[in-house]
């Protein structure tokens, strides 16, 4: 028995062994070579079908901001807007042309993208809900048209009625259906000089306004994204280098932009390089990764997001990136991105130095309008904007641009890609109906394109990978402490039947001893007395 206590006690240590070495070794390794193996963009696997095309459309949420006093902002009052939504959208994306290089590292494709109106979602609002909101299409061609010749502002004012259908503020009367994807038309039955200027603004080929087959032009400002693709991507398969996985190669072709300033020796400045990925997935073991990139073609450039701490998704552990500050906060030269600051309009409220103040991106060169790009109801912008409207109520929860990524996948569990855009309402010379205008930053819609991991992936992530992981570490510490335990308790057991056994061994010869003297002396005292009797 002694002996066995020695056995199990090495078995407890050889457990205990070999749950370390497992646990901390071969475990890890083994999910590592998994991990990799099912996130790797290759033909034929779950994961490629996956990526060829997502699993669930994502959330396409629109809030527009319907302008309450336009006749009093048209005399120089302040603006009141108030918002509506959201305005819901399934946005589906489906992979096309799909070509592997020679060696299968990268793969190139198209994304088409289709926005179909959830009307559940989106109740009690309709897609046919009457709006007044920002003329954007006048407004842009205005202020371009300012930007060029003083006679061109001249013809359009004397034409303004033609063109525009005969405006009597900068505000327009429409619906969602027909602002975001079916077009507000102008420039309908136009003759003479109004139909050269409407020439002159077909050519310019503005992604937002199309010309339709009576010649007369509709302004939308999603149409250009509804089933077409947004060019053509090369991305890196994550075959040789899975730290890699996802991360954009090039885009049309190029691996830069033209779009932002350059440096003075006409080297690329660093606002146009293309880098990050899509933010449809990103390379896994993101464990120690405290940044990561995105690029998005919809505002022309990459976006740094940051760790900010830990969260969980339908009890799924996942880490937290919210975007820096450089984003939007952080531009000019005093923070070394002052490619950024375009300078493209000039004669609304900037900085000395042609910036535009805190929080405020210009998008002129990305949609070919003067378009400023803000987070959601402003949120983080300079009082320089944010004091002259009202309606504004920034909540840094609701309208801050995060997801939530599951550390070792890299999948992205949920988040959101918050923006708003918004135009400058200022005078423009020239245009009688702009004359009381005060210059206002004002914000025409928000949208929040966001994901949420429906259930049956929530399951797959959850049976395929959190499962084992808890049943590798169930294992692990199984081992350790069966082990652990034999081997500490069994030499005890060892050492008190060993003294046991030693202290009936010292007091056998002496307890013998003293029996047989009391015998012998009983059994002398006994044998005179039975005689006498």
């Amino acid at each position: 028995m002694v002996q066995w206590t020695l056995i199990w006690a090495g078995i407890g240590a050889l457990m205990a062994a070999s749950g370390a070495l497992l646990g901390w070794v071969v475990f890890p390794r083994a999910v590592h070579e998994k991990i990799i193996e099912n996130t790797e963009l290759r033909q034929g696997t779950d994961q490629y079908k996956r990526w060829e095309a997502l699993p669930q459309p994502l959330d396409f949420k629109v809030y527009i901001f319907n302008v309450t006093n336009p006749y009093e902002v048209m005399q120089g009052r302040r603006p009141k807007v108030v918002e509506v939504g959201p305005y819901v959208y399934f946005q589906y994306r489906q992979k096309d042309n799909i070509r592997f290089s020679r060696d299968r590292s990268k793969v190139h494709f198209s994304q088409q993208q289709m926005y179909v109106f959830d009307p559940e979602s989106s109740y009690p609002l309709t897609e046919n809900d009457d709006l007044t909101v920002l003329n954007m299409h006048m407004n842009s061609i205005l202020q371009i048209a300012e930007d060029e010749t003083y006679d061109s502002l001249r013809l359009i004012n004397a034409e303004l009625n033609r063109i525009f259908g005969r405006p009597d503020t900068m505000f327009l009367r429409t619906t969602p259906k027909q602002f975001l994807f079916d077009g507000v038309p102008f420039c309908v039955n136009v003759i003479g000089i109004a139909k050269a200027i409407c020439k002159e603004i077909e050519k310019r080929n503005t992604k937002t306004i199309r010309t339709m087959p009576d010649g007369s032009l509709r302004f939308s400002f999603f149409s250009h994204k509804n089933m077409t693709d947004d060019g053509m991507f090369t991305i890196n398969t994550g075959i040789k280098d899975p730290s890699r996985t996802q991360m954009i190669e090039m885009w049309n072709g190029r691996t830069t932009l033209d779009v932002w300033n350059n440096r003075s020796t006409g080297l690329t400045s660093s606002c146009n390089k293309i880098f990050g990925t899509d933010g449809s997935g990103y390379p896994p073991f993101r464990t120690g990764i405290d940044r990561m990139t995105i690029f998005s073609t919809d505002i022309c450039r990459t976006v740094d997001i940051k760790l900010t701490g830990t969260s969980s998704y339908e009890g799924i552990p996942s880490l937290r990136y919210e975007i820096d500050g450089n984003f939007l906060h952080e531009i000019g030269p005093e923070y070394g991105n002052e490619c950024y600051c375009v300078n493209k309009i000039p004669k609304s409220i900037v900085q000395a130095n042609g910036c535009l103040y805190k929080g405020a991106l210009d998008l002129s060169n990305c949609f070919d309008a003067p378009v400023v790009l803000t987070l959601p109801h402003m949120l983080g912008v300079a009082e320089e904007y944010t004091a002259l409207i009202d309606g504004m109520d920034p909540e840094p929860e609701r309208h801050q641009i995060f997801v939530d990524v599951e550390p070792y996948t890299g999948t992205p569990l949920t988040g959101g890609k918050r923006v708003q855009f918004n135009m400058f309402l200022r005078r423009i010379d020239a245009i009688k109906l702009t004359d009381r205008l005060q210059p206002t930053l004002f914000p025409v819609i928000w949208i929040d394109e966001g994901i949420a991991l429906n259930e049956d992936m929530v399951k797959l992530i959850d049976d395929s990978l959190m499962k084992v992981l808890s049943l590798l570490d169930i294992v692990q510490w199984v081992l350790i402490g069966v082990g652990l335990l034999l081997a500490i308790l069994m030499p005890i057991v060892y050492f008190a039947k060993r003294c046991r056994g030693d202290g009936s061994r010292n007091i056998s010869p002496a307890v013998t001893a003293t029996t047989s003297a009391a015998s012998l002396s009983t059994a002398a005292a006994g044998v005179p007395g039975n005689r006498m009797k």
